[in-house]
Protein backbone atom coordinates (compact mmCIF):
# COMPACT_ATOMS: atom_id res chain seq x y z
CA UNK A 1 0.00 0.00 0.00
CA UNK A 2 0.98 3.09 -0.69
CA UNK A 3 0.93 5.68 2.29
CA UNK A 4 -0.18 9.32 1.34
CA UNK A 5 1.06 12.21 3.60
CA UNK A 6 -0.61 15.20 5.22
CA UNK A 7 -4.45 13.85 3.78
CA UNK A 8 -6.50 12.02 5.84
CA UNK A 9 -7.31 8.10 5.17
CA UNK A 10 -10.54 5.99 6.47
CA UNK A 11 -8.80 2.55 8.14
CA UNK A 12 -11.36 0.06 6.56
CA UNK A 13 -9.33 -3.23 7.76
CA UNK A 14 -6.93 -3.57 10.85
CA UNK A 15 -5.76 -5.55 13.77
CA UNK A 16 -7.01 -3.07 16.37
CA UNK A 17 -8.03 0.40 15.23
CA UNK A 18 -10.76 1.88 12.28
CA UNK A 19 -10.89 5.93 12.37
CA UNK A 20 -9.38 7.96 10.15
CA UNK A 21 -5.19 8.03 9.97
CA UNK A 22 -3.32 10.73 9.05
CA UNK A 23 0.52 10.65 8.81
CA UNK A 24 2.78 13.60 8.47
CA UNK A 25 6.76 14.35 8.70
CA UNK A 26 7.81 15.38 11.93
CA UNK A 27 8.35 19.12 12.22
CA UNK A 28 12.06 18.48 13.04
CA UNK A 29 12.45 16.82 9.92
CA UNK A 30 13.66 13.19 11.70
CA UNK A 31 10.69 11.07 11.22
CA UNK A 32 6.65 10.24 10.83
CA UNK A 33 3.93 11.24 13.10
CA UNK A 34 1.16 8.52 12.86
CA UNK A 35 -2.50 9.59 14.55
CA UNK A 36 -5.72 8.17 14.44
CA UNK A 37 -8.70 9.73 14.65
CA UNK A 38 -12.28 8.81 15.13
CA UNK A 39 -13.22 11.11 12.79
CA UNK A 40 -11.32 13.18 9.78
CA UNK A 41 -11.09 16.07 11.79
CA UNK A 42 -7.98 16.76 14.12
CA UNK A 43 -10.79 18.06 16.47
CA UNK A 44 -11.94 14.74 16.83
CA UNK A 45 -10.75 12.28 19.74
CA UNK A 46 -7.75 10.68 19.13
CA UNK A 47 -7.39 6.86 19.47
CA UNK A 48 -3.87 6.21 18.73
CA UNK A 49 -0.76 8.17 18.85
CA UNK A 50 2.72 7.12 17.58
CA UNK A 51 6.29 7.63 15.72
CA UNK A 52 8.35 6.35 13.62
CA UNK A 53 11.88 7.38 12.52
CA UNK A 54 11.96 6.17 8.46
CA UNK A 55 10.00 5.73 5.42
CA UNK A 56 10.64 2.23 6.09
CA UNK A 57 9.41 1.92 9.33
CA UNK A 58 6.65 4.10 8.24
CA UNK A 59 5.59 0.84 5.84
CA UNK A 60 6.67 -1.67 8.14
CA UNK A 61 4.32 -0.35 10.88
CA UNK A 62 1.27 0.16 8.48
CA UNK A 63 1.50 -3.26 7.44
CA UNK A 64 1.82 -5.02 10.82
CA UNK A 65 -1.32 -3.36 11.54
CA UNK A 66 -2.98 -4.89 8.64
CA UNK A 67 -4.46 -1.24 7.88
CA UNK A 68 -6.47 -1.21 4.92
CA UNK A 69 -6.84 2.88 4.14
CA UNK A 70 -8.76 4.75 1.38
CA UNK A 71 -7.48 7.89 1.09
CA UNK A 72 -9.18 11.07 0.91
CA UNK A 73 -9.03 12.70 -2.76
Amino acid sequence: MLVRLNTFGEILEGNHFRGHCHISEDPDGDGFCIVVYRKPDRQSEVMLSDWVPTIEDLNTYVRDQNWRIEWSA
